[in-house]
């Protein structure tokens, strides 16, 4: 088949794309625009929700037994300011550079005591141990299969003998409302996908194993970009035998991570692990 047929053919569930939305210079920027926007809830979650959430986790992992955290898929550091500034020994890691200079230059402005990493959670090799890890805003349902049993292996491996997990991920309610789309749109000015005049294909896709597409493909001038962002959705049986696989004991369930009651209808649920 013709290269260029084949560009637009729907990838392998798990299939990445050409670039990554977390490392192209430009989008990467606007996702960092949209995490401090302090009431948009499409990249972080508003920061009232983000301030009632921190609260929470301070009463839930008092210091005493928690002073040390590290919030896997960090950002630009929402949560890990919010901990430090309450006294914990915070580290965080992300993907995105762009993010991670952002919390560098953040938490030097507010002087406060925060190590940050640039790099893969997916590869890191931690060199200490910690008494909780974070993984918050559904970073786990934009994982393969795989990718989250390496990261929930590398988690486990981060904490100490009784350490906690709190982590949170989308939910097959949101799967029950997907639609599945296909749209083009013309550019003649910037968007968020890209500089200047182009052309965007959008794509949304069901797959097997509670798994969807939501493909970008850019086309330029010159240039022909692809981003496929997949989603993938738990149910509290799928998460709790997920984290069960990789060692965990599941403590409490969850509607969110501020703590509210957990529903089978809400759309993202919350657990607490133990190593």
């Amino acid at each position: 088949m013709n290269k260029e047929l084949c560009m637009y053919q729907l990838p392998q569930i798990y299939q990445k794309g050409t670039e990554s939305i977390w490392t192209d210079p430009y989008i990467s920027g606007q996702l960092l625009q949209a995490h401090l926007d302090p009431e948009f809830d499409g990249a972080s979650r508003k920061r009232s929700f983000i301030d009632a959430s921190a609260d929470w986790i301070e009463e839930q992992f008092p210091q005493d037994n928690h002073s040390e955290i590290i919030d896997f898929g960090c950002g630009p550091g929402l949560y890990t300011e919010r901990m430090a500034e309450k006294g914990y020994t915070v580290t965080g890691i992300d993907f995105s550079k762009r993010s991670i200079e952002k919390a560098i230059a953040s938490a030097n402005k507010q002087q406060l005591p925060i190590r940050y990493i640039h790099g893969d959670y997916l590869s890191w090799q931690p060199e200490e141990s910690y008494d909780l890890a974070l993984l918050i805003y559904c970073d786990y349902g934009a994982l393969s299969k795989e990718e989250r049993k390496t990261l929930l292996k590398n988690m486990y491996e981060t904490l100490k003998n009784g350490g906690q997990l709190l982590m949170d991920n989308f939910t097959t309610t949101q799967l029950t409302a997907f639609n599945e789309e296909t749209s083009w749109s013309v550019h003649k000015q910037s968007s968020f996908w890209a500089e200047g005049e182009h052309v965007v294909l959008n794509r949304s896709k069901k797959y097997e194993e509670n798994t969807v597409l939501e493909q970008a493909i850019v086309l330029k001038e010159n240039e022909k970009c692809i981003y496929n962002i997949w989603k993938y959705f738990s149910t509290e049986e799928t998460l709790t035998r997920e984290l069960e696989e990789a060692g965990f004991t599941v403590k409490a369930v969850y509607k969110d991570v501020v703590g509210r009651l957990y529903e089978e209808t809400g759309e993202t649920l919350a657990i607490v692990a133990e190593k």
